[in-house]
């Protein structure tokens, strides 16, 4: 993920592809989960190991600094 300018791209994807909807149809709003722009500074360090799992909605989502992302549906 290092070197990617909008890393919160493939994360709207994947949640996206989770829904099975458009990321465009997507209703929540990563701003409201996560500080889009600490993800970016994050992403922006290259040769660093880190992963960052949060909520959203009614999911898990786990981002490594690879740029894999994981959506799991939470257990509640």
């Amino acid at each position: 993920m290092s070197g990617i300018d909008r890393p919160s791209e493939p994360i709207v994807d994947a949640v996206a592809d989770a829904r099975g909807v458009d990321p465009s149809e997507l209703e929540v709003v990563l701003h409201d989960y996560i500080h889009v722009e600490a993800l970016e500074s994050l992403a922006a360090h290259e040769n660093s190991r880190w992963t960052l799992t949060f909520e959203l909605s009614e999911y898990e989502v786990t981002v490594t600094d690879g740029g894999t992302v994981f959506v799991d549906e939470t257990t509640r």
